[in-house]
């Protein structure tokens, strides 16, 4: 690549900062303009050039437009992407690396292209060698180190009309290694002042959301669940819904200090009931998240989205057409859970497992006059009582329907339990601290012990339907 530099590249670029001189003396001429340095390095940018060059030549065309705009002011935003667009193929055309000096160029790139017009972003980059470009950065750890850069370029991502086939499992393959990098206070919700990720994220994955991308993940992550062989597919899905779940809280303890306006928090409060309604509970999710370890992920996500919302609605009156949509989605996506045949454990679980807290939520919309028709009705589980203590789940305290040995603890949980602690980045054992690993080794199933549990549950005469497990209370895996 070194062998490919423009030779008149130092030359071009003191030409530009001796012209740049002279204009902020002299202002311009019929001879010299701030656009025409500009224009020598948007000229510039189509030869190759090394990465110190690309930054210099980038300050030099900022300025030469910082200048300029004091003249101009409504060219300004689609000249600054322009100029971000021809640094960005420059280094497309090379095929460059972003590791040292090339990190510092992107990120001057990504400010330059942070907080657009998402349509000026999209007219500007949308040719397939930038495009190609930009989702290798984005879904290759090796190519672009840096996570920071990786996630930013979610601004760019995100104004794309549509994502084909092939781009569909670049973007999936980025957010998949770049989940465990994302956190719901520091870049999902607005944070006043500084950028967030909140509304690139929002799009990206709603465009994943449409179309066919998302199908061979709930297949894999459905075959990891029920195999007991937990993977990245089923841990993306169990991120993703613990980061829905999450900035809402988040957003809830701004607007209580008065850090995020009611609008920014309805905004976000919308948009994570949307992300729920499709990745959890849509006809192409709900199988997946039927299955053992998911089913609870998606018990507490919407307990925590539900509270957050009926808690936040007094605040929020200034919108309460919004906020009665809202609690009307919320009645539909109960309504989905207690009809659907395969979402039943689930039932069992949000009754059994968060009984205050649909208690609380139904007094709370009650006093609103907004009663959410389809909430479970909480009940009380007595079916430990008089339960031999070997049929009952070290961890959460339930009885356990599918018994599983923690080899290196000697512990029974249930296997709703393991599958939860599989989940998690790392998976350890809570009484070891030693890493989970899937196969036959840190585990195995206790069938003997299932049949007896069985046959226990069919001496009782209680006509409730089976326990399901709590989620586990493990402090260093709450999500």
């Amino acid at each position: 690549m070194e062998d490919q530099i423009n030779d008149s590249t130092p030359s071009v670029l003191a030409v530009a900062r001796q012209n740049l001189d002279i204009l902020s003396t002299h202002g311009e001429s019929d001879t010299l303009t701030y656009w025409d340095i500009v224009r020598s390095i948007l000229d510039l940018f189509r030869t190759s050039l090394s990465a110190q060059d690309v930054l210099k030549a980038l300050e030099l065309g900022w300025e030469g437009l910082r200048m300029k705009n004091e003249l101009s002011p409504e060219t300004m935003p689609m000249k600054r992407l322009i100029l971000a667009r021809s640094a960005t193929l420059c280094m497309a055309r090379q095929g460059v690396r972003v590791t040292g000096l090339w990190e510092d160029a992107v990120q001057v790139v990504i400010t330059h292209v942070r907080g657009g017009d998402p349509i000026f972003i999209k007219n500007v980059f949308t040719s397939n060698p930038l495009k190609q470009w930009i989702l290798t950065v984005f879904s290759d750890a090796d190519f672009c180190p840096n996570y920071n850069i990786r996630l930013d370029l979610l601004t760019i991502i995100s104004t794309w009309e549509q994502f084909e086939a092939n781009e569909g499992k670049s973007v999936l393959s980025g957010l998949m290694q770049l989940s465990v990098y994302l956190d719901a206070d520091e870049h999902l919700v607005p944070n006043a002042g500084v950028p967030s990720l909140e509304v690139p994220w929002f799009a990206v994955m709603c465009k994943l959301s449409k179309g066919e991308h998302l199908d061979e993940i709930y297949k894999k992550a459905l075959i990891q669940m029920e195999t007991l062989s937990v993977g990245g597919e089923a841990r993306w899905l169990n991120r993703v819904v613990e980061l829905v779940s999450a900035r809402t809280d988040v957003a809830k303890k701004r607007l209580a200090v008065g850090w995020l306006r009611a609008s920014d928090a309805l905004l976000v409060l919308e948009s994570s009931l949307v992300l729920l309604a499709i990745f959890v509970f849509s006809s192409r999710s709900i199988e997946t998240f039927s299955c053992r370890g998911l089913l609870q992920v998606a018990a507490v996500a919407l307990i925590k989205i539900t509270t957050s919302i009926v808690d936040m609605i007094p605040s929020l009156r200034t919108y309460i057409y919004r906020c009665m949509k809202m609690v009307d989605t919320v009645d539909h996506i109960l309504k989905v859970v207690i009809t659907c045949p395969r979402l039943q454990s689930l039932v069992s679980t949000l009754r059994k497992d968060h009984g205050e807290e649909l208690d609380r939520i139904s007094q709370h919309t009650y006093r609103m006059g907004i009663p959410l028709q389809f909430l479970p009705e909480a009940i009380d589980d007595d079916t430990t009582i008089n339960c031999p203590e070997r049929f009952v789940d070290s961890l959460t305290f339930s009885v356990m329907e599918a018994p599983v040995l923690l080899k290196t603890s000697q512990v029974t949980v249930d296997e709703a339990t393991l599958l939860y602690l599989l989940l998690q980045e790392p998976s350890l054992c809570p009484f070891t601290r030693t890493p989970l690993h899937h196969d036959d080794d840190s585990f195995c199933r206790l069938p003997d012990l299932q049949l007896e549990i069985q046959v226990w549950r069919a001496s009782q005469s209680s006509p409730d339907t089976p326990t399901s497990p709590k989620t586990p209370q493990v402090e260093s895996h709450q999500p």
